[in-house]
This record gives C-alpha cells, structure tokens and sequence, in this order.
C-alpha cells in the first residue's frame, strides 16, 4: 500500500477492506452453519434417542405388565382354590399360560417355606427350596399385594438368566403362605434390542432404579445382575431424575455418548438409549469437511483474485511513476539539450546558433522600429601561443574566464554574449548606439586587463582582448551580415593598431576627437 499513489490509496483501501469483509463474512457463515448443524445433529440424535428411550420403556412395562396380569390371575386362583383343589389342572394351566406368552420364562408358586409347591415345567424337577432368594424375603417381610420385581437371577430349574415378578400368597387370615413367581426371559430383551439400529458404539440399557442391570447392548452375559450404580450414565441419570436425557463425555467404556433415560410407569426399572457422539456427528463432520473445503477454495480464488487486481493496480501504478519519471527525465533532458543548443558548452554563454537567431530577430526588429542596433566583436590576444605554451586544459580556463568577464560586462539583461568561434566572443547590443557599444566593450576589455592573468607569450605579459565595435540604425533592403562585417573590420583595426584595445569601424567615428579618445588606449 505504501508504494502505491496517494490518489489511488483510498480506493484500494476501500477494496482490500471489501474484500476482507467479504472474506471474513464467509468464514463467520460457514462457522455458523457448521455450529447450527452440528447442534441441529445433537438435537435431532436427542429426539431420537428420547422417541426410543420411550418406545423400549412402553415395551418393558408393556411386557411386565402382561406377565402381573397373568400372576395376578394365578395368585387370585391360588389364594381362592387352594393349590390342592386345583392342583394337577392348574399346572396345566400354567403350561398353558408359559406357552402362550413368548416373554413369560416360567411361572412358579412357593409355599411359606419356600418350597416349590407348583411351577409350569412339563417335566418334574427335584424338590428345590427358594426361600433365599431376595424376592422371598421381600414378601415375607412387607404385606403389600403389588408386584415386586427383583434384580435378575439365574433360574435354579433351567439355568438361564430372568426377571423375577412376583406377589405375596396369604391365607385366608391374611398370613403369609407364599410366593408366586413368574420370571421373564432376558433374553426376550436382547432379541428386540438387538433390531434397532444405534450404530457401532452405540448403548441400551434397561436396569432397576438400585442399578442392578437387567439387560444391556452390546451384549455380556457376566454383567447380567452386576451393578452399575457407579456407572456415569447411572450417577447422571439419578442426578437429573427431572430430565429425559443428557450427555456423558466419557463413559464406563471410554466413550462418549449421548443419551436418553425413561422410567417404567409401573415398575422400578428404568431404560437408557444412548448414542455415541462420534457416530452421531460423522455424516455432520464429513459434510463439514467438504463445505469447509469448498469454502477454503473460494477464498483462495477471492484472495488469488484479490492479490492479482492489487498487483495490477501497483503495477500500473508504478508504470505510470516510471512514465512521470521519463516524461520528467525527457523534459530535464530536453531543457539540457535545448540550453546545450542555445549555450556554448564551455563557457556557459550563448552560442553561435543562438547568436545568429538573435542577430537576425533583433535586426529586423530595429528595422521595423527604426533603433540602433550594436554589435561589438571581441578577440583573445595570442591565444594560440596561449594554447601552446600553457596546454589546452589551461587555454579553456581562460575561455571560461573570458566568457564569465564578457556575461557581467554586458550592463543589461536584453544584450546577448556569445561565443561565436575558438577565441572569437561577441555582444549583440539592441537600441544601443555606438558610444553605448564603445563604453560595454572597454567596460569588458578592462576586467580582463585588469585581472592580470598571466600570458608570457602576450608582450604586455597578461590576457587582454582586442575588441570591433559597429553601431547602425538598418534600414530596409540592410542585412545583418553587413553589422558583423563592419564590426570584424573594426577587430581588425584593433589588432593591426596593437591589440588589447576597442576600436569601431573607422567610416563610423565623426569626429577626429572622438576617433583619439578611443584609439587613445
């Protein structure tokens, strides 16, 4: 920016800063629309995995709640009848039951002791005795009529993991005779679970509100029973009991995952779905990546662009500083010529072209006003022995100084000095009459006498000039070479009559006194 005009700074200016906002425009767009996508993905993962945490908890307690119904129906029978009244026909009705019911595992009817009474198994089973088991105790000890489900255990008559439900038998005192068990299989969990589609990573877990898990995908039969109190997805959900759902930035598993909790409406058990984060924000993530590309590109191509209009706005700039700089050359270079054209190199006085242009204006002008035109031809005494004796270095020297005496002798700014030959000088005098002549070239031909620079090969041992002057009012038909020729006449009178004075033609002097006073030198 700094190279580029004052002018023209505003406007680029202005553009990089279009540019640059344009730029970062895009840039905030394109971070807004991937922050907005990303948190449309997490909201619409949440919205799922709520719909799904609540479709598995509205089966569960679907499920469990058919199971009671059945118990339920049972107990009813059982406390009404007697095992014994109905024995034989309601084992087969509990067959029945069992078979009927693709959840239902078993169902089994326990005296006060704990021993199996009557249980929904075709074949006999040696007499076992269950009165261990916590839902026993729990019946035995609390007088409610509810169903109570336990945490899951392993069936002593098939061996296969259940979810015990059960209800207290009393007699007709309202003592307690017994239990009445249905256990469902877990199994039956695992196999809806397993149709859903939660991805790699992806979590359902259905466990009791004291952490005891019932079921979980991906399956392990060992953490069947175990607890997951400690588990984070459990701490948060008995945290935010009041929430549906929320993240787990590391789970037991070292996965993050978000996830949706509900409860059973009817039952102690809860369901969690949870998603992994990485999965759920791959397909945000990959098209991130590829609008994030593309606006990448974009900006290059705008910067490429950018760069390209500001390189070409220098450039021309500086093309048109280096034209101003030629032009500016060109003009110094002309000026230089045009002086080098009207000066003598040397000297620094006019030359003979600028002479004879100025002869020839200034004569034609004091022939259309009727004014004296001057002109006094002045001379270096022995200036070739000058040459000889002292070199040419020491020779053009004493040209400069002539030519320095001649510029400050010339009284008046319109008067013309030029050199017009080696050692040849002349004075173009305009409305300057002969006297006026006389007295500017014995003005000059005395600063140089006086100066007293040596020339041995001169007699009188220092520079001197011998100087002709001529003086005419023209008159038409007149031409200007007829004043130079007058005045070279007149140097040469000055020479032939002993140098180092001014003499003016001879015809040109009217009076005899006059004529003394001036060859008087």
């Amino acid at each position: 920016m700094t190279e580029l005009d004052g002018k023209k700074r505003p406007l680029i200016t202005i553009a990089a800063s279009f540019l640059l906002v344009v730029c970062i425009s895009l840039v905030a767009v394109q971070g807004w629309s991937i922050y907005s996508a990303r948190e449309t993905q997490l909201a619409q993962s949440a919205a799922a995995t709520a719909n799904m945490a609540r479709a598995l908890a509205d089966h569960a307690d679907s499920t469990i709640e058919l199971v009671d119904i059945i118990l339920a129906g049972v107990v009813d029978s059982v406390q009404h009848d007697g095992i014994t009244h109905y024995g034989e026909r309601l084992h087969l009705h509990l067959i029945d039951h069992v078979g009927r019911t693709p959840s239902l595992q078993g169902i089994t009817i326990f005296d006060a002791s704990g021993n199996w009474a009557l249980h929904s198994l075709r074949e006999p089973v040696p007499v076992l005795n269950n009165a261990d088991r916590p839902y026993f105790i729990y019946h035995k000890t609390h007088k409610d009529q509810l169903a109570h489900v336990g945490a899951p255990v392993r069936s002593r008559a098939t061996g296969t993991w259940v979810l015990p439900v059960s209800r207290r038998l009393e007699d007709k005192d309202g003592n307690f005779a017994g239990v009445a068990l249905a256990t469902v299989h877990l199994s039956f969990f695992r196999t809806f679970y397993d149709s859903f589609d939660i991805g790699k990573e992806g979590n359902i877990t259905i466990a009791t509100d004291s952490g005891a898990l019932v079921m979980r995908r991906p399956y392990l039969q060992e953490n069947i029973g175990t607890s997951i109190a400690k588990e984070p997805m459990f701490k948060q959900w008995r945290a935010g009991a009041a929430s549906e759902s929320g993240a787990v930035p590391l789970d037991v598993d070292k996965v993050d995952r978000m996830y949706s909790y509900r409860p059973l409406r009817r039952y102690p058990l809860f369901v969690a779905v949870g998603l992994a984060t990485d999965e759920t924000l791959a397909n945000w993530r990959a098209n991130a990546y590829i609008s994030t590309a593309w606006v990448v590109i974009l900006l290059l191509i705008l910067n490429w662009m950018g760069l390209r209009l500001f390189r070409q706005v220098i450039l021309r700039d500086e093309l048109e500083e280096q034209l101003r700089n030629a032009q500016l050359a060109l003009v110094t270079k002309n000026r230089s010529l045009k002086l080098l054209a009207r000066n003598d190199g040397l000297t620094g006085i006019a030359n003979r072209r600028l002479f004879d242009a100025r002869l020839d204006a200034e004569f034609n002008r004091a022939t259309r006003d009727g004014t004296s035109l001057a002109l006094v031809l002045l001379d270096v005494d022995f200036f070739k022995k000058y040459n000889d004796h002292y070199g040419h270095p020491a020779g053009d020297a004493c040209l400069q100084f002539i030519g320095q005496c001649i510029r400050t002798g010339r009284r008046r700014a319109g008067n013309l000095a030029a050199r017009v030959g080696g050692e040849e000088f002349a004075i173009l005098l305009p409305n300057t009459d002969l006297y006026g002549a006389i007295v500017v070239a014995e003005s000059v031909r005395r600063s140089i006498a006086s100066a007293g620079r040596e020339h041995q090969a001169n007699p009188v041992g220092i520079v001197t000039i011998s100087c002709g002057v001529h003086a005419l009012v023209p008159a038409r038909g007149m031409e200007s070479k007829q004043l130079v020729e007058a005045a070279d006449k007149a140097l040469y009178l000055a020479k032939s009559t002993g140098r180092n004075r001014v003499c003016p033609d001879a015809p040109a002097v009217s009076s005899r006194r006059e004529r003394a006073s001036i060859l008087g030198n």
